[in-house]
């Protein structure tokens, strides 16, 4: 390919990768099953459609769970945001059919993508999705039944149970919730406060009081933490409540779980690796131990009842029942406090982490599930009629089974070296599945797997050769990144050089959702860097914006002085684009953002004062 034809391409692209795209957390595909750093669909399904031509094949070696392929599907479909989105944008989109291939070393990704990306039908898929839980909510009668706030008898929404603390002072047991929550205002404290002979001191330095039974799945004696119910929301017909917990409650709850024959249980002792905390994690050895007894017996029937079910819509089934597991069923869910609302919100499990509170939740599972089933039908409607082709491998992508120059576009957004441990959180819902990943070829930075920078670069290396392998000379490559730390980004970097992949083109593309770890780290980057690579002839001299020696200034000049976004102008973004700049003038990465903000700190608040 000639320089000018190279240049051309580059230059009817530019206007996909000049703003940012935003890349909504909406829509059913999007919200059918909750995966950590997900992009959506439809943002992908633009870059397919701008970047190939119909019939193409599209490949993602990173796939996680499936919205490349789903990107794909709605290239033959596209969605109104789609036509508006790509519009808005001056783009010239080419919709119609793809074949996407999807390498996915996940077991959970895979099934995730399998489904999604080969949906059954949906009407039908409703029906037998609200018969199953009809079915198990007729066997397992009343065992969300309560008494409501007014003596009569209703269902239970949700329970916020507490860790039950002991006094170091008295030795008296109270529970957190009595200890650490304050009501008027509304907040969780990180100190407790005994109720009994007012000693306080911070929560996590307080011993927690433990309780000891036979575990029926393993067999053997089992010491775990000692919680108990503390609130209760509930229904009764169409009237929403909520009361404080009793004796009785308490009572009627193990009553009513000693006497229903718990199905077949996964017996699956928990890999623990860097997500493993001795303090929350105490007395949480095996998979059920998750679980409240009763969201046990609850989702392991369901679980086990999808069999009776025909084979064609067993999965969709099962994925349905998974969408809402880990997230929603076990004892990471969990309350949070926000501003002027007097009530607790009641969310599921932290994106990214295996976190136990204080204050577990015990959601309704029932409830739950049966709200998700209009998603997925939604969501498989979307792609059902879609003409395009999508072929899942559940295996690493160092070595793809695809023909040499095969290959017309890749999008991929690759692991981020230390962020996510997905193997580590995936076990929960893959030890239903009945296949837990092998994490051996799992591209990580991991000390627990004991795998540092370079065993990173050596795994992405090994996958970037094989797609520059497939690559068509004419293809090109679509990276999502993100990295707060400068050796994450140059292993990254020597990945591709070494395959000889170059750097044409780069901008932002603004996820939306963030993991836990990137919601709380006092390290944060804003929008992930989105690179476009070709392959390039040893002959062909990238062109390469001359080198401005105030890297960092020419950055905040063209945020605060050419720009009126604010997103533009925030610490976090600056980073992003600070990475931009070093990749595409070929310079090193020597920032992490730490330093980055630190270096940045005086000048920018300069800048703001002149705004």
């Amino acid at each position: 390919m000639s320089d000018n034809k190279l240049q051309s391409i580059i230059s009817d692209l530019m206007k996909l990768y000049k703003t940012p795209l935003a890349s909504n957390r909406s829509g059913a595909l999007y919200n059918a099953f909750s995966y950590p750093t997900k992009i959506s669909p439809e943002a992908i399904g633009i870059f397919i459609a701008c970047h190939t031509k119909v019939g193409n094949t599209v490949l993602d070696p990173f796939s996680g769970s499936g919205t490349t392929g789903l990107g794909a599907k709605l290239c033959d479909r596209p969605t109104p945001y789609m036509i508006k989105a790509a519009k808005e944008l001056g783009l010239q989109p080419v919709w119609g059919n793809r074949n996407a291939i999807l390498y996915e070393l996940s077991t959970l990704g895979s099934f995730i993508s399998t489904v999604m990306c080969n949906p059954p039908n949906p009407t039908q898929f409703e029906k037998y999705a609200n018969d199953l839980l009809s079915t198990v909510e007729d066997e397992l009668k009343n065992i969300y039944s309560i008494i409501d706030n007014e003596g009569n008898e209703g269902n239970i929404r949700y329970t916020i149970w507490s860790e039950v603390l002991i006094c170091p002072n008295c030795n008296n047991e109270s529970t957190f919730w009595d200890g650490a929550v304050s009501h008027d205002p509304l907040q969780i404290s990180s100190s407790f406060r005994c109720p009994k002979c007012d000693y306080s001191n911070e929560a996590s330095q307080i011993s927690r009081a433990t309780q000891t039974s036979l575990d029926h799945i393993t067999g053997k004696e089992h010491i775990s933490k000692k919680r108990i119910p503390v609130k209760i929301y509930g229904r009764t017909g169409k009237r929403t409540w909520s009361r404080l917990a009793n004796s009785v409650d308490i009572e009627d709850y193990y009553n009513k779980t000693a006497k229903i024959q718990m199905d077949s249980f996964p017996d699956y002792k928990i890999n623990w690796g860097v997500l493993y905390r001795k303090g929350y994690h105490y007395g949480i050895s095996h998979l059920h131990h998750l679980y409240t007894s009763r969201n046990a017996v609850v989702f392991s029937r369901l679980w086990n009842k999808v069999a009776e079910y025909p084979d064609d819509y067993q999965s969709a089934l099962k994925l349905l029942l998974l969408s809402y597991n880990s997230t929603h069923s076990t004892l990471m869910t969990r309350v949070v406090v926000k501003k002027n609302i007097s009530d607790f919100v009641i969310t599921g499990s932290q994106s990214g982490v295996l976190y136990i509170s204080n204050l577990p939740v015990e959601k309704n599972i029932f409830e739950g599930v049966k709200r998700k089933i209009m998603t997925f039908k939604q969501a498989f409607e979307l792609v059902k009629d879609s003409t395009s082709n999508v072929t899942v491998y559940n295996t690493s992508s160092t070595s793809l089974e695809i023909p040499d120059k095969s290959v017309d576009y890749v999008f991929t957004d690759p692991p981020f070296g230390d962020y996510i441990p997905y193997s580590e959180i995936n076990q929960v819902n893959e030890a239903w599945l009945g296949s837990i990943t092998d994490n051996e070829s799992e591209a990580i930075v991991n000390t627990a797997q004991n795998k540092g920078i370079d065993d990173y670069k050596t795994l992405m290396a090994g996958v970037f050769s094989e797609v520059s392998r497939t690559l068509t000379p004419e293809g090109s490559i679509s990276l999502v990144f993100h990295s707060a730390k400068a050796q994450i980004w140059e292993a990254l970097i020597e990945s591709y050089k070494q395959a000889g992949l170059h750097v044409l083109a780069s901008s932002v593309l603004d996820k939306i959702q963030s993991s836990f770890k990137q919601i709380n780290s006092e390290i944060k980057v804003q929008g992930d860097p989105l690179l476009l690579l070709k392959k390039v002839n040893d002959d062909f001299k990238t062109k390469r914006i001359k080198y401005n020696p105030d890297l960092i200034g020419n950055i905040l000049e063209n945020a605060f002085v050419h720009s009126d976004n604010l997103d533009e102008q925030k610490p976090e973004r600056l980073y992003s684009r600070y990475i931009n700049e070093c990749i595409l003038q070929g310079e090193t990465v020597e920032l992490d953002a730490g330093q980055f903000y630190e270096i940045i700190k005086e000048k920018l608040h300069i800048y703001q004062i002149s705004q």
